[in-house]
């Protein structure tokens, strides 16, 4: 009898300290300060940086709201697209033009989208779109010159854009970094 009430005294103890613990550990008990500072430290070393993606993701979930969310989103879509993981990219940044319209991060992320497309995916039709719906949302921005440089340019290897001869840069200045 006694062993039984020892037994459950025993389980109790532990349901409450573990309880708890699961949730600190899982990031659920964390305030919206100790999750922001947890993935930004985490995602700027190798060796803990897709914990620190984790942690980013985690905090744009569960504090949609925060001032901090649309930079952070946005630190979460550049770090997966610096390894690769465009799709992860690709919803993140069109999520932060979506859910987070008027902010620096939505007129960001609209033209690094367009910059993906265009660069690593080599998607110039789908760049084009969406390089030229950021003309018309951000006139006169300080990213539209750089819009518009790609839009005339968008079918051209970057030795032959028409700004690169503006500038007296041509083939050979284009590549002279490649020589042995």
């Amino acid at each position: 009898m006694k062993t039984n009430y020892l037994l459950k005294k025993t389980i109790v103890i532990l349901l409450m300290i573990s309880i708890p613990s699961i949730f600190i550990f899982s990031g659920c008990g964390k305030s919206p300060d100790d999750l922001y500072r947890h993935g930004m430290i985490l995602i700027k070393m190798d060796r803990t940086f897709l914990k620190g993606l984790k942690s980013l993701r985690k905090f744009e979930k569960k504090f949609p709201n925060d001032s901090r969310t649309p930079d952070v989103a946005l630190t979460y879509a550049l770090a997966n697209q610096t390894v690769r993981r465009f799709d992860e990219s690709i919803e993140t940044y069109k999520r932060i033009f979506e859910n987070y319209p008027g902010t620096e991060e939505a007129y960001k992320s609209k033209f690094l989208l367009g910059y993906l497309y265009y660069d690593e995916l080599n998607d110039t039709s789908r760049a084009t779109i969406i390089f030229e719906d950021f003309l018309k949302e951000f006139p006169g921005s300080e990213l539209s010159v750089s819009a518009e440089v790609i839009l005339r340019n968008i079918d051209l290897p970057i030795e032959e854009w028409s700004i690169m001869k503006e500038f007296g840069f041509g083939l050979e200045a284009a590549t002279a970094g490649n020589k042995p």
